[in-house]
């Protein structure tokens, strides 16, 4: 009897260590993220200071292709590594609606383009580009490296 529940007690301990050693092999899903910013004020003021490009996601909960893009684009490694180059802000239409009007950024069904969109600016609030819709981690990083590409700190464009 007593060997009975050394066994188990042995096999349950052995189990408990390889989670736990599963859970430091495998990789953290919030390890690495990007940067958000949830205030476009705080955002203008910190892209004028390091003079980088603004990306501003717009998207909502409810919206299929904005969660589409949170659990596949903006989790890649390379669109990660891109996005600090830029100064990243996060934009709820269904929450910051003014901030949404003002640069057009809202769902159809606010008057807007649409969503998931990413609007890049420049410091001096220049737009350099608006995208619509899903997009992929591929299509993403090229989009950002063109952006890199015209942005001139040295003139805010």
């Amino acid at each position: 009897m007593k060997s009975g529940k050394l066994l188990r007690h042995i096999i349950l301990s052995g189990f408990c260590l390889l989670i736990w050693l599963f859970s430091l092999c495998s990789p953290r899903k919030n390890a690495q993220e990007i940067a958000w910013i949830y205030d476009m004020d705080s955002a203008l003021t910190l892209a004028g200071q390091m003079q980088k490009p603004l990306m501003i996601d717009f998207m909502a909960t409810w919206c299929p292709p904005c969660k589409a893009m949170e659990e596949s684009t903006f989790v890649d490694p390379l669109v990660m590594s891109k996005s600090k180059n830029f100064i990243t802000v996060r934009i709820d239409v269904d929450k910051q609606t003014a901030v949404a009007n003002k640069y057009n950024g809202n769902a159809h069904k606010y008057g807007g383009v649409g969503i998931p969109n990413i609007l890049f600016l420049s410091p001096g609030q220049d737009t350099l580009r608006h995208i619509v819709g899903f997009y992929y981690p591929a299509d993403l990083t090229a989009v950002m490296d063109s952006i890199l590409m015209i942005f001139r700190p040295d003139t805010g464009k």
